[in-house]
């Protein structure tokens, strides 16, 4: 536990969370732009507005940032859609075109949120690219549990209900990247439209198997 004196009515705990955020947010201002492999401790601090030894008191390396902002930005997509499928009611069309506009919103909103969730965590290490499958699963794991609650889909089998939900990151994921990458063409309406009837066409055929 972070211990010190009380400055200007902050605490050092206070003030290490501080900087923690700043640093975060520095990351995913640098990250999402210039770029993971273009970004140096001295940019990110520069960017944060703290000096260089403030940065090793939070993170051991560049790559530890990385991950705590890929972490951040998986779960503002996440918190978003959970949001907006609890407030949307109907089969799976209509839950997932609740969800997927909420994610692809933060999405078109915060550019930089996609080139780190899909972009920067590739490549860069082992100790990354796990966490990618991790949170890939993680994210499969939520979309069961959105899926899984709705009496319309309760008669798909716990294995078939799995690999939907897999095959729908999956293909949610490549979606978004050609999204991005063509300058989020086409429109967000017609990608979330075409997205929801692709989901509610692979359960249907699921519970007619």
């Amino acid at each position: 536990m972070t211990t010190g004196r009380t400055y200007g009515g902050e605490s050092a705990e206070d003030r290490a969370t501080r900087r923690r955020i700043q640093l975060l947010n520095a990351g995913l201002e640098l990250f999402g732009t210039a770029g993971y492999r273009q970004a140096t401790v001295r940019q990110i601090c520069r960017e944060a507005g703290i000096t260089d030894r403030y940065f090793y008191e939070q993170f051991a390396s560049t790559e530890d940032l990385l991950i705590a902002v890929y972490d951040v930005c998986v779960d503002r997509l996440a918190q978003a859609a959970v949001i907006a499928v609890g407030e949307s009611e109907g089969g799976v069309v209509q839950i997932a075109r609740a969800g997927l506009d909420a994610l692809l919103g933060v999405v078109e909103d915060d550019p930089r949120l996609a080139r780190v969730v899909w972009f920067e965590v590739l490549g860069v290490s082992a100790r990354v690219e796990q966490r990618y499958l991790s949170q890939m699963t993680t994210f499969g794991e939520l979309v069961v549990s959105l899926l899984g609650d709705r009496e319309s889909l309760r008669e798909i089998g716990e294995t078939e209900l799995r690999i939907l939900a897999d095959a729908a990151v999956g293909g949610i994921s490549h979606a978004v990247v050609s999204w991005t990458v063509s300058d989020f063409q086409p429109p967000r309406v017609r990608l979330v439209e075409s997205l929801a009837t692709f989901l509610g066409g692979a359960a249907s055929a699921f519970l007619q198997a």
